[in-house]
């Protein structure tokens, strides 16, 4: 287990867990993607689940979207990614998860964790 500016990172057999606990930015979102996509890399394990409920600060939806075309960039290595938030993160009709989506990335946002892992895990 690793911690990275508010990222814990435990090594899973099936995905990587990532757990974001630090306050949101356009830079934490971006240093957050690049260390998701490291730590699938020297793993070799490619599905990724990242628990957002206990970040911090307001989540502008511009912002949110630059760290998603981001990510569209960056995230190659993942080949399935759960997104996990609280209700209060979402935005409405699943703006980040269309955003990842339409631009090719296996992505899928959720509330629930354990139908995050059900859906990793298939």
């Amino acid at each position: 287990m690793a911690m990275i500016n508010g990222l814990r990172i435990i090594q899973g057999e099936v995905y990587n867990f990532f757990e974001f606990s630090g306050e949101f930015s356009l830079e934490t979102g971006k240093q957050c993607i690049d260390a998701m996509v490291k730590a699938c890399r020297q793993s070799q394990i490619f599905k990724a689940l990242l628990d957002c409920r206990k970040m911090t600060g307001e989540i502008q939806i511009m912002e949110s979207f630059m760290v998603a075309k981001y990510g569209v960039r960056m995230i190659g290595a993942i080949s399935k990614f759960a997104l996990v938030g609280r209700e209060d993160q979402m935005f409405p009709d699943n703006f980040v998860e269309n955003v990842a989506v339409n631009r090719g990335v296996n992505l899928k946002l959720f509330t629930d964790l354990e139908k995050a892992i059900d859906w990793l895990k298939d």
